[in-house]
């Protein structure tokens, strides 16, 4: 997770170190504002923007998929397929963060 004010490149070192493929972007109250994912950053580099003097905010895709957490996996999965990605946002009420639910995480478990 990432503050929309700092810059893409803390973007870009917040995945690396997570090894999501995606970060979430958050408000000063720690909401949800959006997401980067590495092929949002792979496109903003073939495009020449300057991830250094570009926030995090400017770089989100806002209002990205997301799932409750009271939701079945299989639901999650069914997301998943329907638009091609491989994260979910486990937010409640639709900005509060509880989680991230990657694809990985469902296969390696067994659940799908």
């Amino acid at each position: 997770m990432v503050q929309a004010s700092v810059g893409g490149m803390a973007a870009m070192l917040e995945m690396t170190a997570k090894k999501l493929g995606m970060t979430t972007v958050v408000d000063e109250e720690g909401l949800l504002v959006g997401v980067i994912t590495d092929g949002d950053l792979r496109r903003f580099i073939q495009r020449g923007i300057d991830l250094v003097n570009t926030t995090a905010q400017e770089l989100a895709t806002t209002n990205p998929k997301s799932i409750g957490p009271d939701e079945l996996a299989a639901k999650a999965v069914e997301m998943m397929e329907r638009f091609s990605i491989t994260t979910l946002v486990v937010t409640e009420n639709e900005r509060n963060i509880r989680g991230v639910i990657h694809l990985h995480d469902l296969l390696k478990n067994g659940i799908v």
